[in-house]
């Protein structure tokens, strides 16, 4: 008997975390003209962006199905576990309502489902604080309320560096995406109540980090008592730019990097970077 945290591919936690924490992650399928594949499992991060730069038409993704995470649920549930399943945002995928359809069928009182309300790696820090949290011996109650909390206080932007894919996703007219591209504009993103939202835009990679730096410092969060997310969709000199600056303007606890993989990279295509914690 014990507490088993349960997650989904989107989390995009690096492999050495999930396997010293011993973290479940369940793959969404990632559906391109070719064929479909098990993330993570079937198709490579590496191999998904070399797929995404050749094809025409943008993937999709298949969310979970109640059947996979009954396969799942019912030895964990047999041996008298407690599980704890903390999935993407419901407003971006039918995963987390699979779950609540396998827990149902199960009759578990003993299974917790949580809408994290976001996605790649702001999701995967509530993640990886639960697992960490079950190695020291907390109760579920406690990790409950601390990833609640983490979701309601998580702060995240994403720097958008091709607009092309944003065109592609339908997010962008061809002539704003043209006009963009002219201007060499990086929108910037954030997460609002579950959604992937518009916030600002600024010209150059260059003004999208000092962006972030500002914003940091505007609002005086102080990153020495939290961990630090910092990802990208295949664009890891970039990130270490903004890793750079993060680092010199503050003083900072703990650092994660991470590669997102094909939900954000779908939509945000290669070349995002972003940053993500805990206030």
């Amino acid at each position: 008997m014990g507490i088993k945290i349960i997650t989904d591919s989107v989390a995009d936690i690096p492999k050495e975390i999930v396997n010293k924490l011993g973290i479940k992650v369940l793959p969404l399928t990632v559906n391109f003209e070719d064929g479909s594949f098990k993330d993570g499992i079937d198709i490579t991060k590496e191999e998904f962006y070399e797929k995404l730069s050749r094809c025409k038409k943008l993937p999709t993704t298949s969310q979970i199905s109640p059947g996979d995470f009954i396969e799942v649920f019912r030895p964990l549930v047999d041996d008298g576990d407690y599980i704890i399943a903390i999935l993407m945002s419901s407003k971006l995928s039918g995963t987390y309502n699979s779950a609540i359809a396998a827990k149902d069928y199960l009759k578990g009182k003993n299974i917790t489902i949580i809408d994290s309300k976001l996605v790649t790696f702001p999701q995967g820090l509530l993640v990886v604080e639960a697992a960490r949290m079950v190695l020291k011996g907390y109760g579920e109650t406690e990790i409950i309320d601390k990833v609640l909390y983490m979701r309601e206080n998580m702060k995240c932007k994403f720097i958008i560096d091709d607009i092309e894919y944003l065109k592609k996703g339908g997010r962008l007219t061809p002539s704003q995406a043209l006009i963009g591209k002219l201007l060499n504009i990086k929108p910037i993103l954030t997460m609002n109540n579950g959604s992937l939202i518009y916030e600002d835009k600024v010209r150059g990679k260059k003004k999208a980090i000092k962006w972030v730096i500002n914003w940091i410092r505007k609002n005086n969060y102080n990153l020495k008592e939290t961990t630090v997310g910092l990802f990208h969709s295949d664009n890891y000199e970039f990130l270490m730019d903004l890793r750079e600056e993060v680092v010199k303007n503050n003083d900072i606890n703990e650092i994660i990097e991470s590669k997102t993989g094909a939900v954000v990279g779908t939509h945000a295509g290669p070349g995002c970077i972003a940053i993500a914690f805990v206030t």
